[in-house]
This record gives structure tokens, sequence and C-alpha cells, in this order.
């Protein structure tokens, strides 16, 4: 089974990332937690950054690691174990190269990859949901549809494009070296004419509208947008015609490490329980209390096992150039039902504690909530999956 085993060198990374984590990012983020979100901080993509793990995916010739998807969700599994948040930045940042590198011009992915793997750090993001009271990608009534009612536009003068409206929901979005944007062209709501744009964030136009406040994955910095009259080059388009398509490729790949993100909290919170349980010697007592927490806890180890190869399947098939979409699918949402699961019942087990603001276990409980938003609902997969039945 190829697609489950790792050589030493992707051994030696995923144990360097875990240390990394556990260690270095995990402080930064509970101080990050404590503080809320209002103020973008660089201390953890600097960590990232100086190990080239901010965009791991991109290709060696745009000077990244080109890891393949499993090796990159299994770092994103093990920077999650220590920060949601942080994992989130590095899972946005491959939303924003995902349409880069399907259907970007070879003079963009040379102009902006680079940005992504010096050791100065830099972010992206993708620009998507819409602030219209009406409206929300992420849990439609009728899902095509819903996604053609996208308001902002972009209109073609010449060699430039103008584009205007609204965007909600950005992580990295205050920060980010570049944005993609998706918005509809020739004052058209057809499918066919969605588009992504490349917009440079210090574009003219660009104006941060509000910091959003979360209630978890705090340390990845989450904005609205608003671009008014925002003027770039024709060529900054990435794809022709094609961005619906380009938005469903670009979900479908991403959908498996949001999957591993959910794993990486479920470890976390799990192995958090299980040292409270040992150090209290609950194993020792031949109670029938210390038979429910050993028969919850084993509970909660094959859950996370069994997301684990939920995740590890999706990316293999993402590898292979399979049918991924459904797994992929399947990943995000069992992985973050697992997250869920195993964060509320590590509470329980760690007692009162457990429930004092600034504990691992309470931000572990928050972080995973936030999966459910996060590139659709809960709701929103499974009616994509429904409708592949």
């Amino acid at each position: 089974m190829d697609a489950f085993t790792w050589t030493n060198e992707e051994i030696d990374l995923i144990h360097e990332v875990r240390e990394l984590a556990t260690t270095k990012i995990a402080q930064r983020a509970n101080y990050l937690d404590s503080i809320g979100d209002e103020v973008p901080d660089w201390v953890i993509p600097e960590l990232l950054a100086k190990r080239n793990l901010l965009a791991p995916a991109i290709p060696k010739e745009f000077g990244g690691r080109e890891l393949s998807m499993r090796m990159h969700a299994a770092l994103v599994e093990e920077i999650a174990a220590g920060c949601a948040g942080a994992a989130g930045m590095v899972v946005a940042n491959n939303y924003a190269i995902t349409p880069l590198l399907v259907a970007g011009s070879k003079k963009l992915k040379e102009e902006f990859l680079p940005y992504l793997t010096t050791k100065n750090p830099n972010l992206a993001c993708t620009a998507i949901n819409e602030t219209r009271a009406d409206y929300n990608l992420e849990r439609p009534e009728r899902t095509n549809e819903d996604i053609t009612r996208i308001s902002s536009y972009a209109i073609t003068k010449g060699d430039e494009v103008i584009i205007n409206g609204s965007k909600d929901y950005i992580i990295n979005g205050s920060v980010a070296k570049f944005i993609l944007i998706l918005v509809r062209s020739n004052d058209s709501r057809r499918k066919s004419r969605l588009q992504f744009y490349l917009v440079p964030n210090t574009s003219p136009g660009v104006e941060v509208a509000e910091v959003l406040r979360k209630a978890g994955l705090r340390s990845c910095h989450t904005v609205k947008i608003n671009f008014n009259n925002v003027t770039i080059p024709e060529e900054y388009k990435v794809g022709e015609g094609g961005g619906y398509l380009l938005l469903l490729q670009t979900f479908d790949r991403n959908h498996t490490l949001l999957g591993a993100i959910g794993v990486g909290i479920a470890k976390a919170a799990y192995e958090l329980a299980l040292d409270v349980a040992k150090t209290n010697q609950i194993f020792n007592r031949t109670n029938s209390y210390s038979y429910h927490v050993s028969s919850t806890l084993a509970d909660l180890s094959t859950q996370i096992d069994a997301a684990r190869l939920s995740v590890m399947r999706a990316a293999y098939y993402i590898d292979v150039d399979e049918n991924y979409a459904r797994v992929s699918t399947m990943a995000k949402l069992y992985a973050t039902q697992v997250a869920q699961h195993v964060t509320s019942t590590a509470v329980d087990l760690i007692g009162r504690l457990g429930f004092l603001v600034g504990h691992p276990a309470e931000k572990y409980l928050r972080d995973a909530q936030m999966l459910s938003m996060i590139a659709g609902s809960d709701y929103l997969h499974r009616h994509v999956l429904a409708t592949q039945l």
C-alpha cells in the first residue's frame, strides 16, 4: 500500500513539523487566542516561512517544495495539532494558489508564486463569499443558482479590468500579498461568466472593511474587503471564462486539507484527555468510571484513525488524479464531525478545568466548531454528497 507509506525524508519532515507545532507554534497560538484576532500576527508565519511551509505544494521551479497532497495533508495535521488557526493560514494559501496552478499563465505563476516560498513570510487569499444579506455560498438552498448570484463584477476596458464589489470571510485577507477574487463579467449571472482574477493587495481601491472576531481559529486573521474601482491589467485574468469549474476544482482539492485540520484538532484534544486520565491514574482503578473513561478514549482513538484514513484516501486520489470530488467532500465532512465530537468529549473527560477560558481543551472545542463554516457548512456537504447517491 504505497499510498500509506512514507520515505525516510518524509518521516523526518513530519517529525520536524510536529516538534515545531507542539512547542513554538502552540505557545504563540495560546497567546493569540487569549488576545483575540483584532491584529494580524507574523510570528507563526515567520516560523513556517523559514522552513518553506507556507505553501509547500508550489512546484520547485517557483521555489516551493512540490509536496504531494498526501504529504501536504500530513503536515497540515501536525500544524493543526499545535494551532488550527496556523493550519488555516497554510490552507488559505493553498486555496489561493490552486486556481493559479490549474489555470494561471506562466507569467502570473513566475511573478506571484515565489512570494510564498521565500524566508520572508507572505500570505495569499481567495475572495469568494459575499456580504449580501440574501447570499451565502456556504448555505445555499439551491447550490447552482446561488453560486451564480455573485454581485461583485468586472468590466474590461481595453487592456485593463475594473473590479467592484464586496467580499466576506477572507482568511489572510488584510495581509495577503495577492488575492484571487471570483467575480461575474459582462454584467451576466450565467455560470459561464464567472471569472477569477488576481488582485495585488496594494492595488488602489482594495479596502479592509471589517475585521471579523471569530469564536475560534483566532490566529488566522479574517476580514471583509471592499473592492472600489480596483484596476488591474487584463493579463491578471486566471483562466478564461471557466471560473465556475475552477471554483469547484479549488474546493474539491482543498476540502482534503480542511479535513486534515480536523484530524489535527481531534488528535490534540484526544492526547490531552489521555494525558489527564493517566495523570489521575484512572486506568489503575477497577470501578465503572474507569471503564467508561478507557472505553471512551478507545472509541475516540478509533474515530480519529478513521478520519485520518479518509483524508489520506482523498489525498491519494488527488495525487493520482482519480475522481476525487466525492471522497474529498467526505473527508472534510467526516473529519469535521470527528473533531467536534472528540473535542466535546475531551472537555467532558477532563472535567471542570476543561471548561475554563484559556484551557487548551476549551480552545480545541471552539476551533473544531469553526470548521463547519469554512468552505461550506456540513449542510452543504451533505447536500452535495446526497446528489451523488
